[in-house]
């Protein structure tokens, strides 16, 4: 296997599955843990996220297929989808399609915890999807889904948080609701930097 990248958490490899290409996500051990702690978290995190991945793509959410869970090593074996992160693709199409993707999810009933766009990709037929599910969550609180999209508006421009909620606003009845929301955090967030200030 070959490595393919490095996150929080886990390492990613360039792997064949069954004979197509996949991705191997490789939960690596932390010294700093208790061996049994670090062992039970690994095991309980790499079952969660291969169960969120398969309830988002059950219910429409373009997302990596889960092909196998190796639970002794801590290993989630995913389809590999071939393109580019969706931060150095920024069009007003794929941001659309970005924020519809994200919409199916919330609909769903799950929180992707660290949506910005270095976790969408952009395939080589221009489609979005959503990868990275590590933090995933599912919860269907207002708050929650509020912070996965203040998590995409600070990682691009008010334009582009523009078109991605047109086409989050076309997936999720609750739209509104939840951009209101988002709207209460960052006044939250104002409030709190002015109070330090004092």
């Amino acid at each position: 296997m070959k490595h393919a990248g490095k996150g929080a958490e886990a390492e990613l490899l360039d792997c064949r599955f069954m004979g197509e290409p996949a991705l191997c996500k490789r939960r690596v051990r932390k010294q700093y843990r208790l061996h049994a702690l670090d062992y039970r978290l690994r095991s309980e995190r790499t079952r969660k996220e291969a169960r969120v991945l398969s309830a988002a793509k059950q219910n429409g959410v373009r997302c990596p297929l889960v092909k196998h869970v190796d639970e002794t090593r801590k290993e989630l074996f995913i389809t590999k989808i071939e393109g580019e992160l969706l931060r150095n693709s920024l069009s007003k199409d794929a941001l659309a399609q970005a924020g519809q993707q994200l919409a199916l999810l919330h609909e769903t009933g799950i929180v992707h915890g660290d949506s910005t766009t270095s976790n969408f990709m952009v395939d080589r037929a221009g489609k979005v999807w959503l990868i990275d599910f590590g933090l995933a969550d599912y919860s269907d609180a207002l708050e929650e889904q509020a912070t996965d999209l203040l998590l995409f508006k600070k990682s691009v421009s008010l334009p582009q948080f523009k078109d991605f909620m047109a086409g989050y606003a076309q997936e999720n009845k609750k739209s509104g609701a939840v951009n209101k929301q988002v709207e209460e955090i960052e006044k939250r967030g104002r409030y709190v930097v002015r109070a330090m200030a004092k």
